[in-house]
């Protein structure tokens, strides 16, 4: 089910995976993906939508700018309404993963606590298995 659509970037609701699928452009447009994740959380919080898949390969990786953005705009509101257990799979391009696991390596790409468990990979196959897997757990 169609979420969002922009030139920069689209949101989908997988309802037989409850999970949320947002894919952006080459051509990302930071208004754009504002308002898309926006529309999303609050889509989430009304069908409580706990896994959120963020394919960002086909521009490499997000800005400085909407990473920031992410941390302290999106991140806060979804612990404050959609509570913990959220899990978030975030797909770069395989050039700026292995960028990021030479700067931080592999546990640097994770993130946990009791509201956003977030992990980061460059292959949607392996995203789409580590929720799937947080599912089963959850079930």
């Amino acid at each position: 089910m169609e979420v969002y659509k922009s030139d920069s970037c689209r949101i989908e609701h997988s309802v037989a995976e409850r999970r949320l699928l947002l894919q952006c452009e080459h051509t990302l447009n930071s208004a754009d993906f504002r308002k898309g994740l926006m529309l999303a959380l609050e889509y989430a919080r009304r069908h409580r939508v706990k896994q959120w898949l963020l394919d960002v390969r086909q521009i490499g990786e997000l800005s400085e700018e909407e990473e920031t953005w992410v941390q302290l705009q999106l991140f806060p509101q979804i612990m404050m309404y959609l509570g913990a257990d959220n899990y978030i799979a975030v797909v770069l391009s395989e050039r700026c993963y292995a960028q990021r696991v030479n700067e931080s390596g592999l546990l640097g790409l994770k993130s946990y606590n009791s509201f956003i468990i977030m992990n980061t990979f460059c292959h949607l196959e392996d995203a789409v298995a580590w929720l799937d897997g947080r599912q089963a757990n959850c079930a």
